[in-house]
């Protein structure tokens, strides 16, 4: 590493934190097909003892949560909303950020893990709607 640039080094750390966010994203898709096929498969475990999906749900305690609503402050509600204006389905609310944002934010020269330049991204690249 001592014979590289800064820019050569910055060029490797720019394709690992790519890499990583790649990963991440397999690990997801991967995490939710998992998930998805234990469902299914508690699915057929439910039927084949002879029971319904509902009367399981209820109890694991699916319908208390039904029956109670929404919490204070659950979904996007009380926070504000940025929406990618080149595809309105990529919208982010608080939290982790999401792949798309991540990924959109590296092209144009930002920098995710700064609180400023995302703030500043935020602002100039995406749609604001307040909660």
């Amino acid at each position: 590493m001592e014979h590289h640039s800064a820019e050569e080094i910055q060029a490797q750390i720019e394709q690992v934190k790519q890499e990583q966010y790649a990963l991440e994203r397999a690990f997801e898709a991967r995490l939710k097909e998992e998930k998805k096929a234990f469902v299914e498969e508690l699915k057929q475990i439910i039927a084949e003892r002879g029971y319904q999906q509902d009367d399981i749900a209820e109890q694991l305690g699916g319908r208390q949560r039904k029956q109670r609503g929404k919490r204070p402050g659950a979904g996007s509600g009380n926070y504000t909303q940025y929406v990618d204006p080149d595809n309105p389905e990529n919208v982010y609310i608080r939290g982790r950020m999401p792949y798309w944002l991540i990924e959109k934010m590296a092209a144009n020269g930002y920098d995710p893990e700064n609180a400023e330049q995302r703030q500043q991204f935020k602002e100039e690249h995406l749609q604001k709607i307040a909660a």
